[in-house]
């Protein structure tokens, strides 16, 4: 118990160990291939918006053209194993490296940005690396009668690979080897999120986003400080990116198509933006409604919008904020800072 109570860092710490666990034995329960493959493609989803929301939410740094470092990842594990011919394991190191470059592009991009401006430039990075996706036409190998781009067009790359799970647990484990790649990437970059936001890099990065003039003022230097945190956050999307090219079997520009980015940017925020677990709490919440609608055909995105709205407007704060506010009342004393 004396562990438990002694920091809110190691609360944390301790919460996440057990929701690790915790997910750990979740494949035991007999779900089905569809049902783990969901839960998968979640918690990727989960370990980009833990990334992105120490950009967006804990520095306060209005970047959403996260899903451009994604991106990157993505293909540099699929370019790499369909050219290459190597396995997709040895192929994570440069996803991470690709992250960390167009993160750095991205942060260079914006040092003389404030507010608006930022998001129309990250906004409009990742919309130009979308262009040169979908309008890669030319032919770089060919294939009896079928001709394809070096990257795939809008079609997007396939049969580069995997990572080998059915021949190291055989074809009825793959679903589940998959899984346990996804939870280790998410446990990673939660592990990393916890430890920065507890660092005193962690206290610089909420002083630019609670008053950049002051934290200026106190010796902050904000282009340094601006440049970590799109490198630590490049580095595990890009990283997350290579892992889902090789679960989901095919990679293409639709990873940077706005709904998706509107899906992951409404984890965050339904979560509640800057907070620890928040980014979890937030794609547990939407997973659930997305399959719960999923029957309503024509009506299901006008349901996500409602539930949506209803979060927000009843919890300001985010699902985590008022799960906080919550445990204070029926506690009493502070909670910590988890939910802060």
């Amino acid at each position: 118990m004396s562990f438990i109570s002694t920091t809110p860092k190691r609360r944390d710490l301790f919460g996440l160990a057990l929701l690790i666990a915790a997910m750990c034995i979740l494949p035991y329960f007999g779900l089905s291939r569809y049902v783990t493959g969901q839960v998968t493609l979640f918690v990727l989803w989960g370990a980009v918006v833990v990334q992105w929301n120490l950009v967006f939410g804990v520095a306060g740094i209005l970047s959403i053209g996260h899903m451009a470092l994604f991106a990157v990842g993505g293909y540099a594990t699929a370019l790499m194993g369909l050219y290459l011919d190597i396995s997709l394991w040895f192929t994570l190191p440069i996803a991470a490296l690709a992250g960390l470059i167009m993160s750095l592009i991205m942060a260079f991009s914006t040092f003389r940005l404030r507010g608006a401006y930022v998001v129309v430039v990250t906004l409009a990075i990742a919309m130009t690396l979308y262009q040169l996706l979908v309008t890669d036409v030319a032919c770089f190998r060919q294939t009896q009668t079928v001709c394809y781009s070096f990257s795939g067009g809008a079609r997007g790359i396939s049969r580069y690979g995997d990572f080998g799970f059915r021949e190291l647990l055989g074809y009825k484990f793959i679903a589940t080897g998959n899984y346990y790649l996804a939870l280790a990437v998410l446990t990673l970059s939660m592990i990393v999120a916890v430890l920065v936001f507890y660092s005193p890099y962690g206290q610089a990065f909420k002083a630019m986003r609670d008053n950049e003039v002051c934290a200026a003022s106190r010796g902050i230097e904000i282009r340094k400080y601006q440049t970590i945190v799109f490198a630590v956050s490049g580095i595990f999307t890009g990283l997350t990116g290579g892992i889902y090219a090789g679960v989901i079997g095919t990679f293409g520009p639709q990873v940077l198509e706005l709904p998706i980015l509107l899906f992951l940017l409404s984890m965050m925020v339904v979560g509640g933006r800057g907070t620890i677990w928040g980014p979890i709490v937030g794609t547990a919440a939407l997973a659930f409604v997305d399959e719960a609608f999923r029957d309503l055909a024509a009506w299901r995105n006008t349901a996500y919008a409602g539930v949506l709205m209803l979060i927000l407007l009843t919890l300001p704060e985010g699902l985590s904020g008022g799960i906080s506010n919550l445990a204070n009342r029926i506690f009493g004393g502070k909670s910590g800072e988890a939910g802060k």
